[in-house]
């Protein structure tokens, strides 16, 4: 799930999006001069420029979030919303149809999340490639960096299309897919499957656009190839050809060919003057895959393993019948688009809170954790403890603003979902059965949202304080446990109910595991426990007086 930012509107950082301060702050917050090391908490500042660092710095307010987050809202929410459309609108005509989509959904769900690693490292290296001072050998780079990953998407979308049209009968069989739904469910897995190579063009325009400051360009393609969506399911599925399933494929086909098109058309035209991106599509090699899978190979097996919890949800709900597979996908499609929006929250962590990173992994870490050639321990230690009371205060009360963003937006969002199932679940399927269902999960479906909101703005703060392994170990320990919870909910006849509080628990066990570790990291609360690392607020120095604590509320 990828989102950015409006030109000029990060205090401290250029990275744009989830993941990419991650691979960015280890190697723009600190300079090495001759033997010693000088540490550069502020990528944009230089040391001759920094009179003192205990300087007050001016802290994250709640106007600069939103500042941050709502430009950033219509491009995240483009897909999840056009999804809900294709929902809503096969719902209309056929509970068969609607049914099908939930496997559907679950299977390019989980495409998509194995090849997130281009957002991630698409736009951590246009991102560094723009920050160049020299604007010639920055566009140079840019132009190298988005061809190889187009080359790539290109390559990877083409042979995702010939498994998923060789293996996906299989697919669709693994997810228990009834024996009536699977020719539907085929038919739009075979029109869709054509759309996959578009749709990562679309992904890597994103991050090429997000890396260059323009958020601008994302939110336009995904407002024009949303409302073509739109108007092509209210024709072919609604409308007089009556295609049904169908016609929802055909139109999120052609939309997402669409998108590329149009990414494509703005990185290479003339009126962008020197920014005009140069691309030269060739086949991968070794050296050019290399950064885009490596770095992003952590996040995607988080991702995946995220994705697993859905699709096992999915192939409970569709063992369990037609009708019952039919309000899960409503279900899944009003919770896509509600966790889909506090994403921008979870971006203005990273964005604003790169440089804690460093304090905690040191400059010899790089993004992964990992040891770099040739620094010591004394470069390490003199690294972990590069920001000042003021940066850490300011990191502090940051994390705890965003917080209360997370946890207001995430009780906005509940109620929202509450009130449209109990109000207006008509308007995802004309089946009584379905809606009555749908309208009953209500309860369970809206402290779900509540709190993945909060869990997505957590899992913000852990990437930008370098806690990329936790979080993908995190994810990988608890694919068992959900794996547990929902087979013995289907086996004890809990039904969709069993599944859905399965999820939920899971949800609450990734809360409480990112906040004992976001406490620690930044200040939030002082405990010792060997698994965690030193605290990034932690002052050796008794003499040296402790941030103060601001109740941010």
């Amino acid at each position: 799930t990828v989102c950015g930012s409006p030109p000029g509107c990060t205090p401290r950082s250029g990275s744009v999006i989830r993941g990419a301060n991650v691979m960015k702050a280890e190697s723009r917050m600190g300079r090495t001069r001759g033997n010693g090391f000088v540490s550069v908490p502020f990528p944009d500042t230089e040391p001759h420029e920094q009179k003192s660092r205990n300087d007050v710095i001016p802290p994250l307010r709640l106007a600069k979030v939103l500042q941050f987050s709502i430009p950033a809202l219509g491009a995240v929410l483009a897909d999840p919303l056009m999804s809900l459309v294709d929902t809503a609108c096969v719902g209309q005509v056929s509970s068969i149809g609607l049914a099908a989509l939930g496997p559907n959904t679950a299977v390019f769900g989980f495409v998509s999340m194995v090849f997130q690693f281009f957002s991630v490292s698409t736009t951590a290296m246009v991102s560094r490639a723009h920050d160049e001072k020299n604007k010639t050998v920055g566009t140079m780079k840019k132009s190298q960096c988005a061809s190889d990953a187009l080359s790539l998407a290109l390559l990877c979308g083409a042979v995702s299309t010939l498994v998923l049209f060789i293996f996906g009968n299989a697919f669709l069989q693994m997810m228990y897919t009834p024996h009536e739904l699977i020719t539907p469910a085929l038919s739009y897995l075979y029109i869709r499957a054509l759309a996959l190579p578009a749709t990562l063009v679309t992904t890597v325009g994103t991050a090429t656009s997000l890396g260059s400051r323009d958020s601008k360009t994302p939110l336009f393609v995904a407002s024009v190839t949303g409302t073509l969506n739109v108007l092509i399911n209210l024709f072919l599925v609604l409308g007089p050809p009556q295609l049904g399933i169908v016609g929802s494929a055909i139109g999120t086909c052609l939309s997402q060919n669409l998108g590329a098109v149009l990414f494509y058309a703005h990185m290479t035209h003339k009126k962008r003057g020197p920014d005009r991106l140069t691309l030269r599509l060739r086949f991968p090699n070794t050296k050019t895959a290399a950064p885009f899978v490596a770095s992003g190979a952590v996040l995607t097996t988080r991702s995946v393993c995220v994705m697993s919890s859905y699709s096992l949800a999915t192939a409970s709900a569709a063992s369990m019948g037609t009708l019952t597979v039919a309000s899960h996908q409503v279900l899944m499609g009003i919770m896509t688009v509600a966790q889909f929006a506090p994403e921008p929250l979870s971006s203005c962590a990273q964005s604003n809170l790169a440089s804690t990173q460093v304090a905690i992994h040191g400059r010899s870490e790089d993004s992964f954790g990992k040891k770099k050639h040739g620094e010591t321990e004394k470069t390490q230690d003199l690294s972990s403890k590069s920001l000042s009371l003021s940066e850490k205060k300011y990191a502090k009360e940051a994390c705890q603003l965003l917080l209360w963003c997370g946890f207001w937006s995430g009780l906005l969002l509940a109620t929202g979902t509450y009130v449209l199932l109990t109000h207006g679940s008509s308007l995802f399927s004309s089946d009584t059965h379905v809606v009555l269902s749908t309208s009953a999960m209500a309860p369970i479906l809206a402290p779900c949202v509540f709190v993945y909101a909060t869990v997505c703005v957590t899992d913000g703060l852990l990437f930008a304080s370098g806690r990329v392994f936790f979080a993908a170990g995190a994810s990988v320990l608890n694919l068992p446990v959900v794996a547990f919870l929902i087979s013995y909910s289907t086996n004890g006849g809990f039904g969709l109910v069993g599944t859905w509080l399965s999820l939920l628990a899971i949800f609450g066990v990734r809360l409480v595991q990112n906040l004992c570790v976001v406490s620690k990291d930044y200040g939030l609360v002082e405990f010792s426990v060997p698994f965690f690392r030193k605290s990034l607020f932690h002052v050796s120095d008794n003499t040296q007086p402790k941030p103060r604590r601001r109740n941010l509320v």
